[in-house]
């Protein structure tokens, strides 16, 4: 008798597997999607081993095997089962993420398939045949034969019977004639234009570059790797030239016989991206996409199965692509917060399961950044991974130094009577790019016209009747939008509260900035770069396109346009406000506020301009400006990772974060207090020492979607031996390394 164990798909969730006696006639295998019967129903369920002996007095057999062959390769088990132990998640659901897309929905995606004619006669016979039926006056089965005969003996049905004019009774008689045959063969959806991109040829390294490369070029080459030299962190600044080592990375492991995945930010799967991975590996690049459709996500998930491409991109979940014969992954920009799945459970982090994976199927793992995870640096510093820079700009001109940053204090300019949205400064500097018919990035992290409305006469804030927010005006749509629940209201005439009519706007956004530039310089041609504007793959094609090839000046946006874009006709890039995340109570606001002002800094002078960015704040003195101003990364982790170890905040500490929700305050309060207290006494009773708790206290967002939020954070070094004893009831999300405390 064999036994096997099970991951059951039941409700609640389950972080063990149970044991099942195998029947002799049943043939399954580890990665199997089998059917068990689980208390009075009959659920889904996914092997994850097999024995020949039981750890359980009794056993209940399983019932038939739904897949014929195992669906999650022995590698990927192992990885579920990391996933469902550090983040504390179900089994099931774990493995769930390698399954084929669709496979847990109750419309499964399945195979397409066309019909097509096929001649059934060589083609010498053909010239009689067709004589003999012109000759009886069968002019559309002579016609459908010829049409055939043009298209090399094979033909899609469909087509066949709308060019030759006829219908389906033509091609009857033609198969009862044993002329034709009609076969059923399954194609597959292609997501893009695979061909028709320009083959790219590696390009020659700078001596900076091949250095870096030297060492990842070995490892990729040698057949004894060792874990703690496979993985790299490649710190190199914006423009530095990091996608060309990735690519040459890639093209050398696959000529060693091996595979590729690559992660990219959802933020950054723009056309630009996916095109140079087209045209240096032509027909060899699979691309895993939330807007692909479900056939489209199907189809490209059983070709990489099947071993069809060398290379996989995509965002996180590209990283459960079933890629065999793995050995590379690259993860770039490693410190975006995207790769993060926050929203359901496993709230696994993809850079973790990269790393996993990566000792798992000893592959080589390079994670990139101009900006790394503080993190992720001091990992680095403390030999876990090896550390590789890239310390020069890289443009068509050779070697380019970056951008000059200037800092405004809009203090000054308030106290010197100026109150636009633009300082003298950088209002001059876009006067003189435009002049020389140079291109403009003007970057700030708010979308709409003003980020709330308020009476003068009460002060009192329209905000979401359904979130703890205020509202944004939009003018587009002529409405109040909540940018949490993107529930929209009308523009009020008077105030809710006291009926008074000295309504007014506060705060700018995208839409504002926007009309203000074409307000001061009316010849130029400006564009919006933020959800609001730019609401499918269409739309970013054309704004990219058209930016790229300068028939627009000036491009207004939020983060979206902060990576994964390179325009070489940017001479300039104005922060309009460097201060959204400075007051957001999150140990991790000024390493956000870093590297966004980073990254958006090297978008200038990626060409043949010269850069320069303007960076507008209330706050000059503060640390994370003034690095980012100075490119420094070295003083910004200096003074970062000291504020961390005195506080004891990751990497020193691990964290986790529990929330609850509920629709009444006053209950949701109540039960934070209760687990609060059992979570105590459990640290006191398990002897773990060092666990800090903080909390319980209401989130940043109190209100979200009608439900009211308090969250518990515990730190410390043994948060894992306490996580795994507490049991959360409904209501209630653990996010274990969440990427804030908000």
């Amino acid at each position: 008798m064999r036994f096997a164990e099970v991951a059951v798909g039941a409700a609640g969730g389950h972080r063990h597997t149970f044991t099942y006696s195998v029947p002799p006639s049943l043939q399954i295998e580890p990665g199997c999607v089998v059917l068990v019967p689980f208390g009075p129903r009959v659920v889904r369920g996914i092997v994850t081993g097999l024995s020949e002996t039981s750890t359980v007095p009794e056993t209940r057999d399983i019932i038939s095997s739904s897949s014929p062959r195992p669906l999650i390769s022995s590698e990927r088990i192992s990885l579920a089962l990391w996933v469902s132990d550090y983040y504390v998640a179900p089994v099931f659901s774990a493995l769930a993420l390698m399954l084929p897309p669709g496979f847990n929905s109750k419309r499964q995606p399945k195979p397409k398939h066309q019909k097509y004619l096929v001649l059934d006669v060589a083609v010498e016979e053909l010239s009689p045949i067709l004589e003999r039926l012109k000759k009886a006056r069968a002019t559309k089965q002579a016609g459908v034969l010829e049409m055939l005969q043009a298209a090399g003996g094979k033909m899609e049905s469909g087509l066949a019977l709308k060019n030759a004019g006829c219908g389906r009774e033509v091609i009857t008689a033609l198969k009862n004639r044993r002329l034709m045959r009609e076969v059923s063969e399954e194609v597959f959806r292609d997501p893009i234009a695979r061909t028709g991109h320009p083959l790219e040829f590696p390009l020659q390294f700078t001596d900076g570059q091949q250095t870096a490369w030297n060492p990842i070029r070995d490892v990729i080459r040698a057949d004894d790797r060792m874990a703690a030299t496979s993985i790299f962190l490649l710190r190199g600044v914006t423009g530095s030239g990091k996608t060309e080592l990735y690519l040459q990375a890639l093209a050398e492991t696959v000529r060693m016989g091996r595979k590729g995945i690559c992660l990219v930010p959802e933020i950054s799967l723009t056309p630009q991206v996916i095109d140079r991975f087209f045209a240096r590996f032509p027909g060899k690049v699979a691309v895993m996409h939330s807007a692909l459709t479900a056939g489209e996500l199907y189809d490209e998930w059983h070709r990489i199965a099947r071993g069809d491409f060398d290379i996989v991109i995509g965002p996180r979940s590209a990283i459960f692509a079933p890629q065999p014969n793995l050995g590379l992954i690259i993860v770039d920009e490693e410190h975006e917060w995207a790769y993060k799945q926050s929203e359901k459970s496993p709230r696994y982090h993809a850079r973790e399961v990269a790393i996993q994976l990566a000792r798992l199927t000893n592959s080589v793992l390079i994670m990139g950044s101009a900006t790394p995870d503080v993190e992720t640096y001091y990992r680095a510093t403390q030999s876990e991974f090896k550390l590789v820079e890239l310390a020069e700009r890289v443009t068509p001109l050779g070697l380019s130094p970056l951008p000059e940053v200037d800092i405004v204090d809009m203090r000054r300019e308030l106290k010197s009577g100026n109150q636009g949205i633009f300082s003298r400064a950088l209002q001059s500097a876009m006067t003189e790019s435009l002049n020389r018919h140079e291109q403009i990035i003007l970057f700030i992290n708010r979308r709409g016209r003003a980020t709330f409305i308020a009476c003068r006469d009460c002060g009192y804030v329209m905000n979401c009747r359904r979130c703890s927010g205020a509202l944004t005006y939009h003018y587009a749509e002529k409405r109040l939008i909540c940018h949490r629940c993107r529930r929209s209201y009308p523009v009020p005439r008077k105030c809710p509260q006291c009926s008074g009519r000295e309504i007014k706007y506060f705060g700018i956004g995208t839409e504002s900035v926007e009309a203000e530039c074409r307000k001061l310089f009316p010849g130029a041609g400006v564009i919006r770069f933020d959800s609001d504007a730019i609401t499918d793959a269409s739309i970013l094609q054309r704004v990219v396109d058209s930016f790229r090839n300068r028939s627009i000046d000036i491009l207004v946006g939020t983060q979206m346009l902060a990576k994964g874009l390179d325009f070489p006709g940017v001479s300039l890039v104005g922060i309009v406000s460097a201060d959204t995340n400075l007051n957001l109570p999150d140990f991790r606001s000024g390493e956000r506020t870093f590297q966004l002002l980073c990254q958006v800094e090297g978008r200038a002078g990626r060409g043949i301009f010269k850069g320069r960015a303007v960076v507008q704040t209330y706050n000059p003195d503060y640390y994370a400006i003034k690095f980012a101003a100075k490119h420094d990364y070295a003083d910004f982790y200096a003074n970062e990772i000291r504020y961390r170890r005195e506080f004891g905040y990751p990497p020193f500490n691990s964290m986790a974060r529990m929330a609850f929700r509920h629709s009444n305050e006053s209950k949701c309060f109540e039960e934070a207090e209760r687990r609060a207290g059992f979570i105590s006494r459990t640290i006191v009773e398990k002897g773990l020492t060092g666990i800090k708790i903080i909390g319980p206290a209401p989130a940043y967002v109190i209100k979200l979607r009608g439900k009211f939020q308090v969250q518990i954070i515990l730190l410390g070094r043994e948060l894992h031996d306490l996580l795994h004893d507490v049991d959360l009831p409904e209501g209630w999300i653990l996010d274990v390394d969440p990427v804030g405390m908000l």
